[in-house]
């Protein structure tokens, strides 16, 4: 569920449970205010804890060895492994106890003011979304994503209407929100004109839009502000770790098939033949009007098959630079730098240990640094392929092209005026999200100066690793916290961020993986969208219900929608379970596990 909420209607007046939790909800902050209280408190813990010598052991996950004696007489030190051929992981103490540092200080208080821009300008996701936003933005705008999702859907045969409703619904996320008003209303229209209930097309592709909104086969903008969260926490715990922005595209994929079954198997086997025994009086109402309306006109046709056409080329461009060898994303090198004297924030690796950085071969970067032995300086690339490390750019152009070629060709795009117009529209999406994003960085960065996010890790990781809990038992019991979350807290990207400092390093102390951790929490997220009151595209979804169901209230629609959110969240949690077992990639260099050292 994304961060940016329209303006709504009203709910209607009900009482019982879901009314509850719809009222305890909204008595919540904005999820900017929510964000500037949690700073404040984190400020109020500082000195507290400061005042009260509060302390905590850091810890470190270490493989044991065990030593091995040759055949030659010689011995070496093995890792032991477990029945699973994992290393064992012990606990170590790693340094001095932490006490928190408060931020009521004179030298806190300088901080906080000082450093206020620099923790918004330094927040990974920030670049991230911004860039892929300018792309989307524009094929949204100029009405690419709407003529392509329109015309999957009026393509599809009635037998597979539901499951290609779902299935589009599970990829819309890459556009945004852009799924939950198109897809539904438009899902509904097409139950209708083939003689099935409208109301159970608009439940399968609001299922598969909210339920889908972690899965899909593309990365989305939404993707690089997960990335950048998880690899923030991770580095708690290892100040060298990368997260890939592809670390749940496998994952993710496959979990698009999920949802796609899952919401196949409850709209026709449940919820279609419950509302034609009570309500299929509703099949005459309304009228394909809106059908007819949503029909692509010839010159819409054109200007999207020609938009597709250019996707493919940009594509082709981009596989090009792949998989050619010598090209600038071919492989996994790392470019040598300028001449020139090393000046680098970060730290330099000098190989062989004993050599000194040469004068002659020295770069000003902001990035790590490797000198190898033939004296040239080179870029400490992250692992991984180099086309991983620029999918951001590759989104913004492959969505850019197609979306400037619709607009073109449909006459929207007129002059460099439209254009900058269409760019805006993709960053004024995000604007609440950027607002989030300042007060959150804030909260983080306070967090980490105060050292509560570390002392919070470590004390929570080590009681997690005595108590020695499966990792499948954390799987299903961080969904459900990420579940009991959504009642009070919505934004899929905003939870993460309260939500990853805190569980990334403290399950990477007994093993669990960012990758993996990241995967579960999209679980979470998603198949709760579907019936959380605090979802505000619950009460758009609301008013085309009401269209055939005038008397219908939201307790009526997430009634409906209850048996989607129970199905999903049982088999797609089951599969992540079944996938830890098996110990397949999560994505493109994306473990499973958490090895120290590795």
């Amino acid at each position: 569920m994304s961060d940016t909420a329209p303006t709504l209607p009203a709910p209607p007046q009900r009482r019982g449970i879901l009314d509850w939790i719809e009222w305890a909800g909204n008595k919540l902050p904005e999820p900017a205010l929510l964000f500037a209280l949690l700073a404040f408190i984190v400020v109020v813990l500082s000195a507290v804890g400061s005042a009260m010598d509060w302390q905590v052991q850091p810890v470190k996950p270490v493989v044991v060895t065990e030593t091995v004696i040759q055949a030659d007489g010689t011995s070496i030190e093995q890792p032991i492994v477990d029945e699973r051929g994992r290393p064992e992981i012990n606990l170590v103490e790693a340094g001095a106890p932490i006490e928190p540092r408060s931020l009521l200080t004179v030298d806190g208080i300088y901080w906080m003011l000082s450093s206020m821009l620099r923790n918004f300008a330094q927040m990974p996701a920030l670049p991230l979304i911004f860039a892929a936003m300018l792309g989307i933005g524009v094929a949204e705008k100029f009405g690419f994503f709407s003529a392509l999702m329109r015309w999957l859907a009026l393509l599809t045969p009635k037998k597979l209407l539901t499951p290609a409703v779902v299935f589009i619904g599970a990829n819309s996320s890459v556009a945004s929100d852009a799924g939950y008003i198109i897809l539904p209303p438009l899902a509904a229209a097409l139950y209708l004109a083939v003689g099935r209930h409208p109301i159970a097309g608009l439940a399968a592709a609001f299922a598969g839009v909210a339920g889908g909104f972690g899965a899909g086969f593309f990365p989305t903008g939404g993707d690089g502000v997960l990335t950048g969260f998880a690899q923030d926490a991770a580095r708690v715990i290892d100040p060298g770790y990368t997260v890939s922005i592809l670390h749940n595209a496998y994952f993710k994929g496959a979990s698009a098939v999920v949802v796609m079954l899952g919401g196949w198997f409850v709209t026709d086997v449940i919820v279609e033949p419950r509302l034609m025994r009570l309500h299929g009086d509703e099949l005459q109402r309304g009228d394909t009007k809106a059908m007819h309306e949503m029909a692509l006109t010839k010159p819409e046709r054109k200007a999207l098959f020609a938009s597709i056409g250019a996707a493919v080329i940009v594509l082709g461009v981009f596989l090009s630079l792949i998989l050619t060898p010598g090209a600038p994303l071919h492989g996994d090198g790392k470019p040598s730098l300028p001449n020139g004297r090393v000046i680098t924030t970060q730290a330099v690796t000098v190989l062989p240990a004993n050599a000194d950085v040469p004068e002659a071969a020295t770069v000003l970067a902001q990035e790590p640094l490797t000198v190898i032995a033939d004296g040239n300086a080179r870029l400490s690339e992250s692992p991984g392929p180099r086309w991983s490390h620029v999918i951001v750019p590759i989104i913004l152009i492959v969505f850019l092209v197609p979306g400037l070629v619709y607009g073109a060709l449909t006459g929207q795009l007129k002059g460099q005026h439209d254009v900058a117009d269409a760019l805006m529209h993709g960053i004024r999406s995000i604007v609440p999200v950027l607002v989030i994003l300042f007060f959150l960085a804030q909260f983080v960065g306070y967090m980490g100066y105060s050292g509560l996010d570390r002392m919070l890790a470590y004390a929570g990781g080590t009681v997690l690793f005595n108590a020695d809990m499966p990792i499948p038992v954390l799987i299903v019991a961080f969904v459900m916290v990420v579940i009991f979350g959504d009642f009070a807290m919505s934004g899929m990207l905003s939870k993460f961020g309260v939500l990853a400092p805190i569980f990334i390093p403290m399950f990477m102390i007994v093993g669990m993986s960012p990758e993996l951790t990241t995967a579960a929490y999209r679980i979470g997220d998603s198949v709760v969208n579907i019936v959380t009151p605090l979802n505000s595209y619950l009460l758009i979804i609301l008013a085309v219900f009401q269209k055939y169901r005038p008397k219908a209230g939201l307790g009526t629609l997430i009634a409906l929608m209850i048996p989607y959110s129970v199905v999903l969240g049982l088999v797609w949690t089951a599969m992540l379970v079944g996938w830890y077992t098996l110990g397949l990639p999560l994505g493109p260099e994306s473990p499973l596990y958490f090895v120290p050292g590795e």
